[in-house]
């Protein structure tokens, strides 16, 4: 049998409008959770779930809601963070 390693995903979207999403190191989604959670002025929420995907892949999914005003131009700006729970305990 032959597994294939998963990357963290970053799925942003702005103001309703979803933009595909980006593969990106685990490093770069842990700290992006991180700084998220130190950052009460900009971020108004930061949820973490778990969750398994269509196949049965255990996920990690991060939910970071920056507040209104934070992001010029804008009104509404959400970060999801898809981490494979492999690549958390392959460290």
């Amino acid at each position: 049998m032959s597994t294939t390693t998963r990357y963290p995903m970053l799925y942003t979207q702005v103001d309703g409008r979803i933009y595909r999403g980006e593969p990106i190191s685990l490093y770069t989604a842990l700290s992006g959770i991180r700084k998220a959670r130190k950052s009460p002025k900009a971020v108004d929420t930061v949820n973490v779930y778990t969750c398994t995907d269509r196949t049965g892949t255990a996920l990690h999914i991060a939910y970071v809601h920056f507040t209104p005003g934070h992001w010029d131009n804008v009104n509404d700006v959400i970060d999801v963070y898809e981490i494979p729970t492999a690549a958390l305990t392959d460290l």
